[in-house]
């Protein structure tokens, strides 16, 4: 086999699990995993309200953004993908991502808020698939039912932030650090857990209606770059067994964007 077969075979062989590994983008562990106290604190509505705000707030002015960095994907416990990833994201809903193997591309993705666009590089003139979606959801693909918009928000350093009739603001029971709860009319839609000050996100956690958390968002270290606090190393995970953490080593923040960038050539 000469050279070039061997690396086209090897970015073929990687091309399942790197699916797997961009269907989530990240996907991650159940580090923190606190517990909620059973009594309410007597934190008002009106606290509450004011710190889902500057949640909101967070990187307001970070419209754009391209970076390169290293996916790690684990299935109980055993790595299937050690691979390089880079990618660019713009408001609101631009993400294309590349995934490497062996140090080529092995897998394209690109969405721009209309259509999701899919190429497996590693197959030679293999085809673009689309699929007609504004903010896809990739459980299909992992049973992890994370939106392009939330994967957006956390390459922002931000966090999804559900739909809500209510907030409240609750000790966790080791005392350290708060929970704020967003309710429905059926119980919670999604826990955001803060530090004592109630200043920094640590992780969040999103819920069904019948209180099965959907996925978990943990924010394992940050760094400041232009003057914006994003991920150095994030995770987000589930109720699997699978784990697939990022580690951003460059970052680039409101970086100048085309259209162009969020489609794959003509769809097959």
């Amino acid at each position: 086999m000469t050279p070039a077969r061997r690396r086209t075979a090897r970015a073929s062989a990687l091309g399942l699990a790197l699916t797997f590994a961009a269907a989530l983008l990240f996907s991650g562990c159940a580090g923190l995993d606190p517990q909620l106290r059973q009594e309410e604190d007597p934190a008002t509505t009106v606290e509450a309200q004011a710190i889902l705000e500057n949640i909101r707030k967070t990187n307001a002015t970070l419209t754009s953004f391209k970076g390169m960095g290293r996916l790690t994907v684990r299935n109980e416990g055993k790595v299937q993908v050690d691979e390089r990833m880079a990618w660019v994201g713009a408001d609101p809903l631009n993400l294309s991502v590349v995934l490497f193997a062996a140090g080529f591309p092995a897998l394209r993705m690109a969405g721009n808020g209309e259509s999701l666009y899919y190429q497996d590089a590693g197959e030679p003139g293999a085809p673009v698939k689309r699929l007609q979606v504004e903010d896809p959801d990739f459980k299909r693909l992992l049973s992890v039912p994370i939106q392009a918009s939330d994967i957006l928000a956390v390459l922002r350093g931000r966090i999804p932030i559900r739909e809500h009739s209510s907030a409240r603001l609750v000790r966790v029971r080791s005392g350290d650090g708060w929970a704020l709860l967003l309710l429905r009319t059926w119980g919670v839609h999604q826990k955001i857990f803060l530090d004592e000050s109630k200043t920094q996100v640590l992780q969040t956690e999103v819920y069904d209606a019948f209180g099965n958390m959907l996925f978990q968002v943990n924010f394992q270290e940050m760094q400041l770059v232009g003057g914006y606090k994003v991920p150095y190393r994030v995770a987000v995970s589930s109720d699997n067994k699978a784990l697939v953490q990022l580690l951003v080593e460059r970052y680039w923040p409101n970086v100048p964007v085309e259209p162009s960038m969020f489609v794959l050539g003509s769809p097959g």
